[in-house]
Order: structure tokens, then sequence, then C-alpha cells
């Protein structure tokens, strides 16, 4: 891991602002802090100019001949960044933070570790060491266990499992052996702890910073004392969602196969 910058979400925005793209910059500034207008904007920006000046990453003689003041490597990373055509994105919404890979070039890629939208943190990694990161990431501690726990739902009974509130109408849509059972009320108490939000790995194709991310793939799961449900679709006809509590062995499976997916790209 190579490590290439720390910055708050204002000094990101405005090193790209000064790369020469000012519509993803007020997209970065505005998803932590919400819309501004065009003065809030110019001021918060020119008072950033001094937090950079500070971390020295501001070239003084490129701003007196009126050049971009920033180093040309600044620029190359910038760029990379923003020009990356495929992003892996892991969240941890209880921490309140967020884990990306962007794609730069063969099997280099950037971490992009955002902490509570303010703070933001890229490294360079090849793409064999993203299985480990996100181990590390996530650090699960589970215990073992032998019991196998599943069970399928319906893609609306799935998404009834967002809010607490929806629970009873969930169980009276919903089915179990006495098996299945069991597995489902250990998966929402497993759920409950978390505040009803599942974790989640997805993987986007972008075709241009201009356009609209497409999603390719995604997987939920969520951390339980016995291991990690995971849930992903099937071609099940009417329960696609299945729903199974992986050991920490099928855990490591699940991120060697992403593995296997971004050394591919």
């Amino acid at each position: 891991m190579d490590h290439v910058l720390t910055c708050t979400t204002e000094e990101l925005a405005l090193l790209v602002t000064l790369c020469g793209y000012p519509s993803v910059a007020k997209g970065i500034e505005e998803a932590a802090v919400g819309e501004k207008s065009p003065a809030e904007w110019t001021s918060m920006m020119e008072g950033t100019i001094h937090q950079l000046q500070l971390k020295r990453l501001w070239d003084y003689e490129k701003e007196r001949r009126d050049e971009i003041p920033l180093s040309e490597e600044m620029q190359q990373f910038i760029t990379q960044y923003i020009q990356s055509n495929w992003i892996l994105r892991c969240t941890n919404i209880p921490n309140q933070n967020l884990l990306m890979f962007h794609h730069v070039e063969k099997n280099t890629w950037l971490t992009h570790v955002i902490e509570r939208d303010i703070i933001h943190e890229f490294a360079y990694v090849s793409s064999d060491e993203i299985p480990n990161i996100i181990k590390d990431y996530y650090s699960f501690s589970t215990n073992r266990f032998d019991d196998m726990e599943a069970f399928n739902l319906s893609d609306k009974a799935f998404d009834l499992l967002s809010h607490k509130g929806r629970l009873k109408k969930f169980q009276k849509m919903c089915r179990f052996s006495p098996k299945q059972e069991h597995s489902f009320h250990q998966f929402v108490e497993d759920l409950d702890k978390q505040d009803w939000s599942l974790y989640n790995i997805s993987f986007f194709h972008i075709p241009s910073y201009e356009e609209d991310p497409s999603l390719e793939n995604i997987v939920f799961f969520l951390p339980s004392v016995n291991g990690v449900w995971i849930i992903e679709y099937t071609d099940h006809p009417s329960t696609p969602v299945h729903i199974t509590l992986g050991s920490t062995k099928e855990w490591q499976e699940l991120l060697e196969g992403i593995g296997s997916v971004v050394r591919y790209e």
C-alpha cells in the first residue's frame, strides 16, 4: 500500500476543481454538506486555499506562472481518481465510514476511505491486496458453529426488512419451516443490533465521469456472533433472495471471489 493523500472534503473538492473538474468537485462537497449557493461555494474554496498551503500542496511558483498550482504528481492522482471507470464500494453504516477502490490501470487500484463524510484517505494498492484490505476493514469476529442456517425470501419481503416497523407485515407475508423460522429469528436479532442496516459491497462501471455509474453486481451481508449472513440473488422464480449464515471460511471465499473480479478488470 502506497499512501497518497489524507485531506478534508473541502480540500478534496478544491483539488478536483483546480484540476479542471468543477462539477465533480461540487458534487463531492454537496454530498457531504448539502447544496451551496455560488457565493458560499466561492467563499469556501477561497478559504480552503490556505489549508492546501499549510499542507505544502500549493505550488507558489506555478501560481506565479499562472499554471495549476499543484505538482504534476498531484494532478495525475486527481485525474486517475476522477476518470476511473470501475469502482468497488464497501459500506459500513454503523461506523459511519466507507471504503472504495477506484481502478487506475491493469492491477493498480486506488483505495479511498471516507470517515464521517469529512476525512478522505487515499493510497495505491494492487488488486491482490484488495481481499485482505476488505477483511481488515470489516474485522468481523465470529465464533465457530456447526449448524446450517438459511432461508429464502421474495424481493418484496426482502425490501420490508429495511425497517423494524415493517416486521409484522413481513411476518404475515412469509411462511417458514420450523428450521427456517429459527434461522430467520436469529437473522432479525443480528439485524436489530445493526440498527436494521445491511452492509453491502457493490461494483460499478462508469463509462465517463460525466455519466451516471451503472451497478454491475452487489452482495449484501450482516455480521453475527456465529458467522456472517450472506445475502445473494438466485434464479428462483418466487423467492430469489437466498440468505445463509456463512462461516469465516465462506466469508473469506466471498472476498477471494471479489479479488478475482478486480484482477480481471
